[in-house]
């Protein structure tokens, strides 16, 4: 199924996809879209259910290596069917019906970094097919409690934002959201700032991952799923940090820096300033998604599991 087909279905993709309170913009075709043309030309499919005429289950998937893979595998944290509400238990068809929608030959279904409630992970293995489990990269994900969202975050740490808060103004700098006409240089100088900070181990310097959220920033923010922070000083972003806006959480997808300007802390000023950002949206979780970095820990963070779930033909 080439680009253009999964497009034809964006208005009742993004349709079923706002009735799932448990979903993420990584699912959401602002994303997904923008991914197909980058990482997936021609290698994708999709299983769609439909209930009087209305799409009620949609799950897209393309081969790589002999596997059949969730669409978005790799530069998405997180995967996931749609499943209307009250049609929970037709999950089982959408996993039965993989195979059909293969585009290529393929081994095994490779269904990574599911959460423990997806549906995709209770639905009983089909017929004729072995099942495996294993973890799979856990996320860490931060309640957002107190008046300002940061009330699982340290105490030092919270004195920290707010020392450095003061410091930037004093500077005459500004901390905020990019406007809508701001997003294509803003994501410009993320991956400049991310490559600054990172160098050779810069995973914005990928070209794909590049040319993806090149693309994919303007779909987002044209849905309302992309929050730009960034951190400018004399007129120039010094620090931005990309934010996926979902219904249950903001996830926090990846940011940069000028080490030039790290006595200002650009990197908690912008973690502190999403966290308050989604608190204020109405949301009770930031996902830091995955990754180890002990930075998130001292605002709350703490890993979630997520899953892997590998099925063969017998």
């Amino acid at each position: 199924m080439p680009p253009s087909a999964l497009a034809a279905l964006e208005p009742e993709w993004a349709a079923l996809w706002a009735l799932c309170s448990r979903a993420t913009p990584f699912v959401h075709p602002a994303w997904l879209l923008p991914w197909a043309r980058h990482h997936a030309p021609g290698r994708c499919g999709a299983v769609a259910l439909r209930a009087g005429g209305r799409l009620v289950g949609f799950l897209p998937v393309f081969c790589w290596d002999g596997a059949l893979l969730l669409a978005g595998t790799g530069p998405s944290d997180r995967g996931e069917a749609l499943v209307a509400p009250g049609f929970e238990t037709e999950a089982p068809r959408l996993l039965a019906a993989l195979p059909d929608a293969a585009p290529e030959p393929f081994d095994r279904i490779d269904l990574q970094q599911l959460a423990a409630d997806s549906p995709l992970l209770a639905a009983a293995a089909p017929p004729g097919w072995s099942d495996a489990r294993e973890p799979g990269d856990a996320c860490l994900l931060a309640p957002l409690t107190g008046e300002d969202g940061l009330g699982a975050a340290s105490g030092r740490q919270r004195s920290h934002w707010r020392h450095a808060r003061r410091q930037l103004e004093r500077q005459g700098g500004h901390l905020g959201l990019a406007a809508s006409e701001e997003v294509g240089p803003a994501i410009e100088d993320l991956l400049r700032l991310n490559a600054l900070r990172f160098g050779a181990d810069s995973v914005l310097a990928e070209p794909l991952l590049a040319a993806l959220l090149r693309d994919a920033g303007p779909s987002l923010a044209r849905a309302g799923l992309l929050r730009l922070h960034q951190v400018t000083l004399q007129g120039r972003r010094i620090a931005v940090l990309l934010v996926l806006a979902g219904p249950w959480a903001h996830h926090g997808y990846n940011g940069g820096f000028d080490p030039a300007q790290s006595r200002l802390s650009p990197s908690a000023l912008l973690v502190g300033a999403a966290m308050q950002q989604a608190a204020c949206e109405g949301v009770a979780t930031f996902d830091f998604l995955r990754g180890g970095e002990g930075y998130k820990s001292v605002w709350g963070a703490a890993p979630t599991p997520m899953h892997r779930r590998l099925l063969r033909p017998a």
